[in-house]
């Protein structure tokens, strides 16, 4: 991994930062993972894939190679508290290598890498670089998650699930004139674009509870009341009222 770039640190300005030469790297990482598991987990379980990667084996993006050690901890950790579905990182130039970047404002999760340096063995007077000895020291850096970064796709996923879409919710759907599209690992309404974001159905594998059908029309009917409450019945200035026809409330 290499090391963060001033640019990146002065990014993460609410990031902690950490000098090379008295950061208490792992003493950092150790605090928020004790934090997180007295904070406890939630039960809640995502219906769909989010991708081919593990939450708890982080992976990175530009090299392909999981992360390893403490540093899988410490990801996972930020991945929770963001709500990070992406099981994807990588330094801020590592993303820009790869053709995406790093939105402003991002703050980076800390990690820690070792870096190898070479010192002679006084004991025989010989030139450093003959008989030389190696020792490995701490060093910090900062990763940006998938989910911060613009211009970069992640694998499709290699496991697929059988969703058959029921017509009739469909047709309702379609009435509301709401605008949904298909892709990326999210389920959201854009506000700002006026449009559903939603997972492509053959990405729901389901819950305990649920079946993958079951699971991809309820969390799209979820994200149409979303947008019916900011589109068809605003309840606050700024959003001007649509005139919509009553039949267009009903499924044909």
């Amino acid at each position: 991994m290499v090391r963060c770039s001033r640019r990146v640190r002065e990014s993460n300005m609410s990031a902690p930062v950490l000098s090379e030469a008295n950061s208490d790297v792992f003493g950092t990482i150790t605090a928020k993972i004790a934090s997180a598991i007295e904070a406890g987990a939630g039960t809640f379980t995502m219906p769909w894939h989010g991708g081919i990667v593990p939450p708890t084996f982080p992976i990175n993006a530009a090299t392909e190679k999981s992360y390893r050690g403490i540093n899988v901890l410490s990801l996972w950790v930020d991945a929770l508290k963001r709500r990070y579905v992406q099981g994807y990182w990588a330094s801020y130039q590592q993303w820009k290598n790869i053709g995406a970047q790093v939105r402003k404002g991002e703050r980076g999760s800390v990690i820690v890498f070792y870096k190898k340096l070479e010192t002679p063995d006084e004991s025989d007077g010989t030139d450093p670089g003959e008989g030389a000895s190696a020792r490995f020291v701490a060093r910090a850096s900062y990763v940006f998650n998938a989910e911060q970064v613009d211009g970069w796709t992640p694998p499709i996923p290699k496991t697929w699930s059988d969703v058959t879409v029921n017509e009739e919710v469909a047709a309702f759907i379609e009435a509301t004139g709401a605008q949904i599209v298909h892709g990326g690992t999210k389920a959201c309404y854009r506000r700002d674009l006026d449009r559903i974001d939603m997972p492509k159905p053959e990405l729901f594998v389901g819950t305990a509870t649920s079946s993958p059908t079951e699971s991809y029309h309820a969390v799209l009917l979820h994200e149409v009341t979303h947008n019916a409450e900011s589109s068809v019945m605003p309840r606050r200035s700024g959003f001007a009222r649509k005139s919509w026809p009553d039949r267009r409330f009903h499924a044909a």
